[in-house]
Protein backbone atom coordinates (compact mmCIF):
# COMPACT_ATOMS: atom_id res chain seq x y z
CA UNK A 1 0.00 0.00 0.00
CA UNK A 2 1.29 3.60 -0.86
CA UNK A 3 2.11 5.70 1.64
CA UNK A 4 0.47 9.04 2.09
CA UNK A 5 2.38 12.24 1.04
CA UNK A 6 2.31 15.08 3.64
CA UNK A 7 3.94 18.50 2.87
CA UNK A 8 7.11 20.68 4.32
CA UNK A 9 6.93 24.54 3.73
CA UNK A 10 9.64 26.71 3.97
CA UNK A 11 10.57 30.53 3.10
CA UNK A 12 13.86 32.43 2.57
CA UNK A 13 13.70 36.19 2.17
CA UNK A 14 17.44 37.30 0.54
CA UNK A 15 15.41 40.84 -0.39
CA UNK A 16 17.61 42.73 -3.01
CA UNK A 17 20.43 43.44 -1.89
CA UNK A 18 22.79 40.66 -3.79
CA UNK A 19 23.69 38.63 -0.97
CA UNK A 20 23.18 35.39 -0.39
CA UNK A 21 20.44 34.26 2.49
CA UNK A 22 19.62 31.14 3.93
CA UNK A 23 17.17 29.08 6.33
CA UNK A 24 17.00 26.55 8.18
CA UNK A 25 14.85 23.53 7.81
CA UNK A 26 14.37 21.29 10.68
CA UNK A 27 14.03 17.85 9.44
CA UNK A 28 13.95 16.45 13.24
CA UNK A 29 10.34 14.26 13.66
CA UNK A 30 11.03 12.92 9.95
CA UNK A 31 14.63 11.64 9.45
CA UNK A 32 15.67 9.55 12.74
CA UNK A 33 19.55 7.42 12.29
CA UNK A 34 20.10 7.22 16.04
CA UNK A 35 17.30 4.42 16.15
CA UNK A 36 17.23 1.18 15.45
CA UNK A 37 14.91 1.36 13.22
CA UNK A 38 16.09 4.42 11.08
CA UNK A 39 13.53 6.22 8.87
CA UNK A 40 14.50 9.23 6.42
CA UNK A 41 12.79 11.20 3.96
CA UNK A 42 11.87 10.93 0.52
CA UNK A 43 11.06 14.03 -1.35
CA UNK A 44 9.09 13.64 -4.21
CA UNK A 45 7.70 17.17 -5.79
CA UNK A 46 9.37 20.72 -5.18
CA UNK A 47 6.96 23.55 -5.88
CA UNK A 48 9.17 27.29 -6.10
CA UNK A 49 7.88 30.37 -6.08
CA UNK A 50 9.90 34.00 -6.43
CA UNK A 51 7.47 36.32 -4.76
CA UNK A 52 7.17 39.38 -3.40
CA UNK A 53 5.74 40.48 0.59
CA UNK A 54 2.27 40.17 -1.21
CA UNK A 55 2.11 37.13 -2.88
CA UNK A 56 3.31 39.26 -6.68
CA UNK A 57 6.26 39.21 -9.17
CA UNK A 58 8.56 41.49 -7.88
CA UNK A 59 8.68 44.66 -10.03
CA UNK A 60 12.26 45.62 -11.37
CA UNK A 61 13.45 49.23 -12.14
CA UNK A 62 12.77 50.72 -15.47
CA UNK A 63 14.80 49.25 -18.38
CA UNK A 64 17.04 46.72 -16.38
CA UNK A 65 17.60 43.37 -16.11
CA UNK A 66 19.22 41.33 -13.46
CA UNK A 67 19.55 37.63 -11.88
CA UNK A 68 17.60 35.58 -9.20
CA UNK A 69 18.40 32.13 -7.73
CA UNK A 70 17.78 29.63 -5.19
CA UNK A 71 18.84 26.46 -3.90
CA UNK A 72 18.19 23.70 -1.68
CA UNK A 73 20.98 21.78 0.41
CA UNK A 74 21.70 19.31 3.11
CA UNK A 75 24.44 21.88 4.36
CA UNK A 76 24.38 25.30 5.75
CA UNK A 77 26.03 27.49 2.44
CA UNK A 78 27.53 30.77 2.59
CA UNK A 79 26.39 31.53 -1.21
CA UNK A 80 25.02 29.40 -4.19
CA UNK A 81 26.79 26.10 -5.05
CA UNK A 82 27.53 23.86 -8.35
CA UNK A 83 24.95 20.93 -8.75
CA UNK A 84 28.03 18.69 -8.17
CA UNK A 85 28.28 20.21 -4.82
CA UNK A 86 27.02 17.17 -2.34
CA UNK A 87 24.82 18.62 -0.51
CA UNK A 88 22.64 20.36 -3.69
CA UNK A 89 19.42 18.97 -3.27
CA UNK A 90 17.58 21.28 -5.88
CA UNK A 91 17.63 24.76 -7.04
CA UNK A 92 16.88 27.37 -9.64
CA UNK A 93 18.13 30.42 -11.48
CA UNK A 94 16.68 32.99 -13.62
CA UNK A 95 17.46 36.08 -15.78
CA UNK A 96 15.16 38.88 -15.60
CA UNK A 97 14.65 41.87 -17.66
CA UNK A 98 12.23 44.80 -17.68
CA UNK A 99 12.38 46.69 -20.98
CA UNK A 100 9.56 49.10 -19.99
CA UNK A 101 9.96 53.08 -19.35
CA UNK A 102 8.51 52.06 -16.04
CA UNK A 103 9.05 50.02 -12.61
CA UNK A 104 6.85 46.96 -13.34
CA UNK A 105 7.46 43.34 -12.58
CA UNK A 106 10.05 41.61 -15.22
CA UNK A 107 8.18 40.62 -19.25
CA UNK A 108 11.88 38.61 -20.33
CA UNK A 109 12.43 35.58 -18.30
CA UNK A 110 14.97 33.25 -18.63
CA UNK A 111 14.88 30.62 -16.00
CA UNK A 112 15.78 27.08 -15.20
CA UNK A 113 15.45 24.94 -12.04
CA UNK A 114 16.71 20.72 -10.72
CA UNK A 115 13.82 19.02 -9.25
CA UNK A 116 13.24 15.79 -7.51
CA UNK A 117 10.64 14.87 -9.83
CA UNK A 118 13.13 15.25 -12.33
CA UNK A 119 14.47 12.10 -10.92
CA UNK A 120 12.32 8.80 -11.38
CA UNK A 121 11.72 8.17 -7.66
CA UNK A 122 12.30 11.48 -6.11
CA UNK A 123 15.36 12.60 -3.93
CA UNK A 124 16.11 10.90 -0.57
CA UNK A 125 17.27 12.63 2.36
CA UNK A 126 19.00 11.44 5.62
CA UNK A 127 20.04 14.40 7.23
CA UNK A 128 18.43 16.46 10.47
CA UNK A 129 17.95 20.05 8.45
CA UNK A 130 17.96 21.45 4.61
CA UNK A 131 18.93 24.50 4.29
CA UNK A 132 16.53 27.24 1.81
CA UNK A 133 19.35 29.69 0.26
CA UNK A 134 18.83 32.63 -2.36
CA UNK A 135 20.04 35.88 -3.70
CA UNK A 136 18.54 38.11 -5.99
CA UNK A 137 19.86 41.45 -7.38
CA UNK A 138 19.72 44.94 -6.21
CA UNK A 139 17.53 46.23 -9.91
CA UNK A 140 14.42 44.61 -8.39
CA UNK A 141 12.73 47.06 -6.47
CA UNK A 142 10.91 45.28 -3.62
CA UNK A 143 11.91 42.65 -1.31
CA UNK A 144 12.42 39.33 -3.11
CA UNK A 145 11.11 36.20 -0.95
CA UNK A 146 11.22 32.32 -2.03
CA UNK A 147 8.95 29.78 -0.69
CA UNK A 148 8.94 26.41 -1.34
CA UNK A 149 6.66 22.97 -0.76
CA UNK A 150 8.10 19.69 -0.38
CA UNK A 151 5.42 16.74 -0.93
CA UNK A 152 7.59 13.75 1.18
CA UNK A 153 7.09 10.86 2.45
CA UNK A 154 9.42 8.73 4.82
CA UNK A 155 10.60 5.72 4.77
CA UNK A 156 12.38 2.87 6.47
CA UNK A 157 16.30 2.21 5.59
CA UNK A 158 18.43 -0.28 7.17
CA UNK A 159 20.91 1.42 9.78
CA UNK A 160 24.09 0.89 7.58
CA UNK A 161 22.09 2.31 4.40
CA UNK A 162 21.04 4.97 6.00
CA UNK A 163 24.53 6.17 7.76
CA UNK A 164 26.15 5.73 4.35
CA UNK A 165 23.52 8.22 2.53
CA UNK A 166 23.89 10.29 5.12
CA UNK A 167 27.62 11.08 5.17
CA UNK A 168 27.14 11.35 1.68
CA UNK A 169 25.19 14.35 1.92
CA UNK A 170 27.77 16.09 4.27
Amino acid sequence: MAKNTFFIRALVTPGNTGTFVQSEIDLGSYTNLGSSKPEVLRIHNIRAAMTNNGGEIPEMTTNTADVSSWQLTTQSKSGLVLMTDDSFVAGGRGAFRNPDGSNNAPTQVMEEQVLPQDFERGYLIAVPSLFLGATAGTDFTEAVNYSIILECTTEPLAKAEAVSLAVSQQ
